[in-house]
């Protein structure tokens, strides 16, 4: 990611990739979210950025994991729990 305005949107484009897919997180969901969090940490963001970001990346293992269980419950509180963050990230986004 060449700027920070750059990733906060990457972040919100992984969250609408989640929300919008039918069932499973998109393919490279995690890989990308797991490269932000990286960009994040040496770009010296602050701990909560980070740390809503990797709620991001654990969420995604839920739902991912849910899945694959054919838990319908479980799979929607990830995807409740990633519109939580996506509507909180917005803030971060206006900031």
């Amino acid at each position: 990611m060449s700027n920070a305005s750059n990733v906060f949107v990457a972040v919100y484009q992984v969250l609408d990739d989640v929300l919008t897919a039918d069932i499973a997180p998109p393919p490279g969901t995690k890989a990308t979210i797991h490269a932000i969090i990286d960009d994040f940490r040496k770009a010296g963001a602050s701990h909560e950025i980070v740390g809503q970001t990797e709620q991001i990346s654990v969420q995604l293992h839920l739902l991912e994991w849910a899945v694959t269980r054919s838990d319908p419950t479980l799979a929607s509180q990830a995807r409740e729990s990633l519109r939580a963050i996506a509507s909180s990230w917005l803030n971060y986004c206006a900031a």
